[in-house]
């Protein structure tokens, strides 16, 4: 009798953390437009920043240790 039963793989469990961050942020340019791109291209200077945790969902995966 040939067995044509493939082996389940395991899986290990993770989870996907969602934030809602606030923050102001300071762009020094000449104009709004240069600070939009400046802002959307590198970045400015965090002066403040709320994090809040607003959601945690398990997720599975392929456990590549077995």
């Amino acid at each position: 009798m040939k067995n044509n039963v493939s082996k389940i793989k395991e899986t290990k469990p993770t989870q996907c953390f969602s934030y809602e961050v606030t923050m102001i942020v300071h762009i020094i340019a000449d104009n709004e437009v240069t600070a939009q791109a400046q802002l959307n291209e590198k970045g400015g200077i965090v002066t403040k920043r709320d994090v809040k945790l607003v959601n945690t969902i398990t997720l599975y995966g392929e456990d590549k240790d077995k």
